[in-house]
Order: structure tokens, then C-alpha cells, then sequence
């Protein structure tokens, strides 16, 4: 697995230029843009993580490839990323500044796992609800897993709230397992 503090430094230095700038939304846009692009040009991800392709080469096809499709800055810091062979670590550098950014606009994202779909009011009102409470605005993504029975579980960050029938079957039979019979 990919250090993500590595990925987290080169996310916060850009990010620190894009706060500074006031186009925290328009580098975002930008970066992902260049992730997206990498993935779907054939061959360019392997082009670009190839250990003996010298640095100058993959910066002068960087070049070509996104230099009218995004700003000189954010340009820029793509070179700097392939210049410290650095690539493999672009889609991380991308997810840490969207979470960076989400973090700047007070918005936290949760996953909520249901065992059946639930309505599009009923997600709205517990994210209403989350956000009453966090103080920040709560963006859910919605999965379904069969597995939890029933009830939901959400997980925003390191913290669970596990309200599944599944969870709640679990401590009845640690409970009975534990319980004395006199």
C-alpha cells in the first residue's frame, strides 16, 4: 500500500497554494481532472510509473497532454509530482485535497449502510439530523448490505454508529453467553 503521508504532504502544499490563491474549488476541478485523464488515456498511468523513462520525458508528454487543459500552477505541480517520482501517489494527492477542501467548506462525509433501500426523504432527514449535530454539513453515501439484517449503520470517519439488527443480535448472544443460570 501507497504511504498516504507522503500523498497528504504533497496534498497539503497544494492546497496551502490554492487557499492562498482563493481557487480551492478550481484546482480541485483541475487535479481531478488530470487524475481522471491518466486513467483513461491507454497506457499513459504505466507511461508515466515507468522507473527507467527519465523525468523529462514524462514531464514533456505531461506537457502536451495537460497544458491547455489546466492552469500553469496546477501544470506545474503535476511536473513537480513527476519529478520526484512522485506519480504513483496522484490519485491519493487528489483524494487528500478533496478531503482537504471538503474540511475548508465544513463538510464531512459519512457512509450509511442499510440492509434495504431507503427513501430519498428518510436519507435527507438523517442527514439533516447529523449535520444538527456535528455542526457540519453531513454528505451520505448510501450501500446496501443485506448482511446487517436490518437498521443502519453509519460511518463517518473512525466513528460507527451501529443501530443493526445484525449488531444488536451480536450483543444479545454475548449477553446469553455471559449470563449465570442459578
Amino acid at each position: 500500500m501507497l504511504n498516504k503521508s507522503v500523498a497528504r504532504r504533497y496534498a497539503e502544499a497544494f492546497f496551502s497554494i490554492a487557499r492562498e490563491a482563493g481557487k480551492i474549488d478550481e484546482y480541485q476541478n483541475e487535479l481531478g481532472k488530470i487524475v481522471q485523464t491518466i486513467e483513461e488515456i491507454p497506457d499513459l498511468k504505466e507511461y508515466f510509473a515507468h522507473p527507467l523513462l527519465p523525468a523529462k520525458d514524462k514531464k514533456e508528454i505531461a506537457k502536451q497532454v495537460f497544458s491547455s487543459a489546466v492552469s500553469p500552477l496546477t501544470l506545474n505541480f503535476l511536473l513537480l509530482v513527476l519529478d520526484k517520482k512522485r506519480q504513483n501517489y496522484l490519485e491519493l494527492i487528489n483524494n487528500q485535497y478533496v478531503e482537504m477542501a471538503d474540511e475548508s467548506r465544513n463538510i464531512k462525509k459519512a457512509e450509511l449502510i442499510s440492509a434495504m433501500p431507503i427513501s430519498d426523504q428518510d436519507v435527507k432527514t438523517l442527514a439533516d439530523n447529523l449535520t444538527r449535530s456535528t455542526g457540519k454539513t453531513i454528505q451520505l453515501d448510501v450501500s446496501i448490505d443485506p448482511s446487517i439484517i436490518g437498521g443502519v449503520k453509519i460511518r463517518m470517519g473512525d466513528k460507527i454508529i451501529d443501530a443493526s439488527i445484525a449488531k444488536k443480535l451480536e450483543m444479545l448472544k454475548k449477553n446469553l453467553q455471559t449470563a449465570k443460570i442459578s
